[in-house]
């Protein structure tokens, strides 16, 4: 009887498998994933270097791992080199040869390739409204985060103007919503914006009650309730790319 194969490195029967049996028409995008890893993590730094210059890269310091009888641990450090494309069986060896290639050259072991669908960093990342806010708390509970326990909140509101925005600020000031980011110069649409950070918890009711009395605040002055996430202030700032002066 012949062995299954392996379609971290059997790249003909990784495609025979997506066409087959999970009706994958190739001319779709998809994100093709090529793993590195190495015990050593500046090893694995050096060469994401070298990679992003052509690929979008991931670095993990530890990865979790599950043995066969459904144990997990923590493993070593792994890079993760990303195509987002509609890629043939050849292109993908193409890809896969030449990744198996430099990480030879630099002691890394080649982990071989996988695929999945492009994921929608607006739908990660992005701000969510109060409802989606509440309902992505109740996920994290499924995942294991504890009720209560302590999550940041941010809160991005929006203002026509800037009247509008200090009346804004100044009322939220006066019920209690006092660590903020406050934007003096509008945005390139015109828009004045504030960030709220709030040292929240894993509550869907003591969210909604903060989103509700910002809401109110908010309308009552011609803004808007932009979005809620759950972002430390220099999470925020790293995300969103904003610069902040010394």
């Amino acid at each position: 009887m012949s062995e299954t194969p392996n379609m971290n490195y059997d790249i003909d029967a990784l495609f025979d498998h997506m066409i087959n049996n999970l009706n994958h028409d190739p001319a779709n995008e998809l994100d093709w994933s090529f793993s590195l890893r190495s015990s050593d993590l500046n090893t694995l730094e050096a060469a994401a270097k070298e990679f992003e210059q052509e690929f979008v890269v991931q670095l993990e310091e530890s990865v979790e791992e599950i043995d066969t009888d459904g144990n997990t641990s923590l493993g070593g450090p792994l890079l993760n080199i990303i195509q987002r494309d509609a890629l043939t069986a050849d292109e993908v060896k193409t890809l896969a040869e030449k990744i198996s290639a430099i990480a030879t050259e630099r002691g890394l072991v080649y982990e071989g390739v996988s695929c999945y669908d492009p994921i929608d960093e607006d739908e990660i990342y992005g701000w969510l409204t109060p409802d989606d806010a509440g309902l992505r708390l109740s996920h994290m509970t499924e995942a294991g985060l504890e009720i209560n326990e302590e999550i940041p909140w941010c809160f991005l509101i929006l203002s026509p103007d800037a009247d509008g925005m200090k009346k804004i600020v100044d009322e939220l000031e006066t019920i209690g919503f006092n660590d903020r980011d406050d934007y003096e110069e509008p945005d390139e649409d015109g828009t004045f914006v504030v960030c709220i950070f709030v040292t929240g918890r894993n509550n869907e009711a003591e969210l909604r009650e903060a989103s509700t009395k910002i809401t109110q605040v908010v309308e009552s002055h011609g803004g808007k309730l932009e979005g809620v996430q759950y972002y430390t202030r220099e999470e925020m700032h790293e995300v969103f790319g904003i610069e902040i002066a010394e």
